[in-house]
Parts: C-alpha cells; structure tokens; sequence
C-alpha cells in the first residue's frame, strides 16, 4: 500500500487541492491553461493526470480525467467532473478503460517527465489515441530549472531530445509546434521554474 506522503495518498491529493484552490496560484495557471484550451481541438478531452482537476473543469462538456490518486478522484467527481482511476501501468498505457470516437484531443501536463522510458510510454499512449480517435495530443514539460526541482523527474525533454527519439513522428502523428511557454527560448527555463515545452501533434491525414 502506498505511503500517505505518496502520490496515491490523502496527504497529497489535500495538499494538490489546497494549492489549486489558492488565489495567486488560481490567477497564474488561468494564464497557462489558456495557453493549453488554445491549442486542443473543440471537443471532448482526455486529460491525462488530470490531478486538482484545474484544466479538466475548464475542457469541453464530455471530457474526462484519468488520475492514479483515488482521493483526488474522489474530490473531482464531487465537484461534478467526470474523473476516472487510472493505473497506466496495469493497463500498459492502453487506455482500454475508455470508448472510441469520442474524444477530439488528449492533454499530458507535467507526467511524461516522470518515466525514465519515456519514448515507450509516448509510443503506446500516442497508439491508443490513435484507436481512440484523438486528432490531437498536447505534452507539455518542464524547463530545466522545473525539471532540476523535482527529484521524481527522470526524464528531461526538449525539441532536440524529441527530434534525437526520433518522436517528431510518432504512431501516426506529426509533431505540428514545440513551443516553450511563456517565451519562446529553451534558456529562460535555466532561471525560472515555471517555464514549460508545449508540444502539439496532429493526426496524419
């Protein structure tokens, strides 16, 4: 069973909705989370490790959250959001538990940094957006000072480390924008921690 101080733990799911909740906090992710709502397709979402739940309360009427934390699950459906346990690894990033033709885009914020095999995890999530449906997948990662203030973080993504895994195409999708958020220059995220990559790929016609 997992720790209390874990991230499947009460503690943590209490303390990522105090946080989300916070004033200051709540007016800094709106400017972010516009920049993501801008960039998925108008339709239902996937957003995977959906956490507090900040950017799925704002996605499309029919999207959906997939979260490894039961209490932050929990919270979320109370609040009416459509939140879903998900274990990626007993499920080998599948995505069995959800139905084809439903989703326009599927969203990953600050997860892919966490897994030491990233490019397999990408290639088996990217194929089962492809069985879903998904035209579009938004990833988006931190900078270098982000990623250096997480020791859980295992692996550090940039456009050259995509382009190098050969991930600019990948199981029927192109890579359309690696775009580092909010200035556009990979060295502002050496100094400040909230800098981030988006990447957006598009279903190949």
């Amino acid at each position: 069973m997992a720790s209390e101080s874990s991230e499947f733990g009460s503690n943590y799911a209490a303390e990522q909705l105090r946080r989300s909740r916070h004033p200051l906090r709540r007016l800094i992710k709106k400017f972010y989370l516009d920049r993501v709502l801008g960039e998925v397709e108008a339709g239902p979402t996937i957003d995977f490790g959906c956490g507090a739940g900040q950017l799925l309360a704002r996605l499309p009427a029919g999207s959906v959250g997939l979260e490894v934390n039961p209490h932050l699950v929990e919270a979320l459906r109370a609040e009416g959001l459509d939140a879903r346990l998900y274990d990626a690894y007993v499920d080998d990033f599948s995505l069995r538990l959800l139905d084809g033709g439903r989703y326009a885009a599927f969203t990953i914020s600050h997860v892919l940094e966490h897994f030491a095999d990233t490019p397999a995890v990408m290639s088996k999530l990217w194929r089962a957006c492809a069985r879903l449906g998904v035209t579009t997948i938004v990833a988006i990662v931190p900078g270098a000072k982000g990623y250096a203030s997480d020791a859980t973080h295992k692996t550090f993504i940039t456009r050259e480390w995509v382009r190098d895994n050969g991930l600019e195409q990948c199981e029927g999708y192109t890579l359309e924008r690696a775009n580092y958020f909010p200035i556009d220059k990979a060295s502002v995220g050496d100094w400040f921690v909230f800098h981030e990559l988006h990447l957006v790929y598009r279903r190949t016609a």
